[in-house]
Formats: structure tokens, C-alpha cells, sequence
């Protein structure tokens, strides 16, 4: 209700394969976002809520019913409003924490906005495994909250102190560190984890869909340079060791905020060299490899929302992509021709999908 485009409609979607069809700009996506909500309680492609609210409206109600493989069903309300922020439901109970939903119908979202992961900065690529992590590692999540909560409170009290010219690392400084270090340790020690067990699924996944023999690899700079043995001390002594840079810039220069993740194509950084649809192929690699690692944690069925799939893709990868989602897996594709759609494999039985045509409102 008052979601963008749309003032009060309800969608009903196929447990297989849903086409959304409509002309850009019709609210395809809108839906897609949506669903996101749901799931993880944002959308993928504006940081501010205000901005999903209808023109000239004050708030926006999302409502989702989602069914597991064991037809047990869960229910999700996200309702934002410009006047009281956003209150979350499930099973009709109201929820303080937004951990309590984030996860628990998992959703794998690829849509154009998202290239940046390929092609933008380390940033970019930190918050596409602390997501993915996120969905599996409860520790991880809320270690990462309480991360972010420490930097951003080390970072204010660092300008007070450049405010005042005070220069020298005092005993506040070492307790709250010492706080930050242990939290930071906590997170490096997941994405090793994860990226143990992810890297394998993703060069898999990107053989299988690559029809030109190329390679993929992901590489790690980590910030601090530590075993697991000695990483809380080695954090603590950068931090002390840095200290006085710290307080002249306001902002804290060491630790895993600042890990370093490249993707590599062919042994080289795709962010460098790659074109367009490499771009594009790899981010779908790397997708398909997050909703495949979803599915090995949770045994549940993944929904993939894929938006603006095939474009600068050939029809042989759009049919390995097609095989490499799976028939046990959700799917909803937006779509602005449905004859490409058949030309690639997606619509075979008519069981087996449902069309919802946006321009019409009819499915």
C-alpha cells in the first residue's frame, strides 16, 4: 500500500517461475523491491525509506506471505512511515529487532544497480559478503552491528579530540579499542570462514555458465595482518600506532572496514579490465553462488529476483543461468518481451510459470 506506484495491489505468485511484463518504467521492479523488504528488511535500491513512499503520501505498508518447503507459512509486515520510521511484523507480532526477519525467507536479488559490486570500490564488494554472511551467522550480524556502532563512536569522539588539539592515546581510548578490537576480531574470523567455503561455489558456478574458458578468483587484503591467536593485539597496537593521524583526519584508518576484496578474471582485477557483459556474467556467477550458499545453510528454497536479466548476455549463457537456478528454486524475471523470454529457455510447461502482465494489472 502506497509503495511507490502502486496504492493497494496484490500479487500471488507461481512456486516455480513468475514473469513480470511490463514497459520500463511500469513499477516491474518496484515489486522486486518489495520482496526485498520482506526479506531483509531494505530495499537494494535506495538507502532511504522515504524515498519507496507514494508521492504525496506519508507512509508505505508492505505485506508478504511466504511458504516453506514445508508448507509451513510466515508472515511479514514492514511499515514505514514519514512521521514514525519503520515498524516491522511477523506473524502479526510486533518485533523490536530487525535481526529477528533479516534471513528467514532468503532472497538473492540481481538487478542492474547492483554492478557496482564488480566495478565499484572495496566498499561495494564488503557489503555484498557481510549481507550474504549475515543471512547464515546470526554472531556475525550482530557482531558487524556493534562493529559499525563502535567505529562510528570512536570516529565523533576522534573530532572532539582534534577540536581540543589533543593528540595523546589515553586510557578511554584503550578500553573502547580494546572493545572494538575483540568485535573486529569476531568478523575477520567470519569472512575467512565464509570465504573458505564460498569461492569454491562460485568459480564452480561460473564454469558451468561460462561457455568461453575463463577463470575467476577472489583475493583478500586484509586490513590487519593477524592470526586468529594475535589479532585483538596486532588491531589494538595499529589503532594506538595510528592514533595521532586518526585524530587530525576524524576517522579511523586500520581494520576490517577496510579489507580489501578483488575479484579477479583471468588473474587480472575485472574492475580494471573487464567489459560490460564480463561485468555482468560475473556478477550473476557471483549471485548464483550466493543463493547457492544460502540453500546449503538453511535447506530451504531460494527466491531469486532477477531484474533486467538478459541484457548484454548471449542466449547460449542465458540458458546455462536458466539450468543453474534449478527447478526446486523461486524465480521472478522482469521482462519488457516475453518472446525472449521463450527464445531462452525460461517458459516450457505452462504449469510451470505465471505471466503478470504490469501494463494491464491482469496476470
Amino acid at each position: 500500500m502506497n509503495f511507490r506506484r502502486y496504492t493497494d495491489s496484490v500479487f500471488e505468485f507461481h512456486h516455480k517461475t513468475n514473469f513480470i511484463n511490463g514497459e520500463n518504467g511500469s513499477g516491474k521492479t518496484s515489486i522486486l523491491e518489495a520482496i526485498h523488504y520482506l526479506s531483509l528488511t531494505k530495499s537494494f535500491r535506495t538507502n532511504n525509506d522515504s524515498e519507496a513512499v507514494q508521492y504525496h503520501r506519508d507512509y508505505f505498508n508492505v505485506f508478504g506471505e511466504f511458504t516453506d518447503t514445508h508448507d509451513k507459512d510466515l508472515l511479514i509486515n514492514v511499515n514505514y512511515s514519514k512521521a514514525d520510521g519503520r515498524s516491522l511484523l511477523l506473524n502479526k507480532a510486533r518485533i523490536k529487532r530487525y535481526t529477528d526477519i533479516v534471513g528467514l525467507a532468503p532472497v538473492v536479488i540481481l538487478s542492474p544497480g547492483l554492478q557496482k559490486i564488480t566495478e565499484g570500490g572495496p566498499a561495494e564488494r564488503r557489503n555484498f559478503i557481510n549481507r550474504i554472511i549475515s543471512q547464515t551467522d546470526r554472531d556475525y550480524f550482530l557482531s558487524l552491528i556493534e562493529y559499525k556502532h563502535r567505529l562510528t563512536q570512536r570516529n565523533t569522539v576522534l573530532n572532539r579530540y582534534r577540536d581540543r588539539k589533543h593528540y595523546h592515546y589515553d586510557a578511554y581510548f584503550e578500553a573502547q579499542d580494546e572493545m572494538l578490537a575483540k568485535t573486529g576480531k569476531k568478523i575477520d574470523k567470519g569472512r575467512q570462514a565464509f570465504l573458505i567455503a564460498f569461492e569454491p561455489i562460485f568459480k564452480a558456478i561460473f564454469k558451468r555458465i561460462k561457455h568461453i574458458d575463463s577463470q575467476v578468483e577472489i583475493c583478500v587484503k586484509y586490513n590487519i595482518k593477524a592470526t586468529a591467536k594475535d589479532y585483538t593485539d596486532k588491531f589494538m597496537n595499529s589503532l594506538k600506532e595510528r592514533f595521532e593521524r586518526d585524530v587530525v583526519s576524524g576517522r579511523t584508518s586500520c581494520g576490517p572496514h577496510l579489507d580489501e576484496i578483488i575479484i579477479l578474471y583471468n588473474d587480472r582485477e575485472i574492475r580494471q579490465i573487464g567489459s560490460q557483459g564480463e561485468h555482468k556474467l560475473v556478477l550473476i556467477a557471483l549471485k548464483l553462488a550466493e543463493g547457492a550458499y544460502l540453500e546449503s545453510f538453511k535447506n530451504e528454497g531460494i527466491i531469486f529476483l532477477l531484474d533486467d536479466l538478459f541484457a548484454f548476455l548471449d542466449s547460449e549463457h542465458c540458458r546455462n543461468i536458466v539450468l543453474e537456478i534449478g527447478e526446486k528454486n523461486q524465480s521472478l524475471i522482469t521482462s519488457t518481451d516475453l518472446k525472449e523470454l521463450k527464445k531462452y529457455g525460461f517458459i516450457r510447461k505452462s504449469d510451470e510459470f505465471k505471466t503478470i502482465n504490469i501494463m494491464t494489472g491482469e496476470a
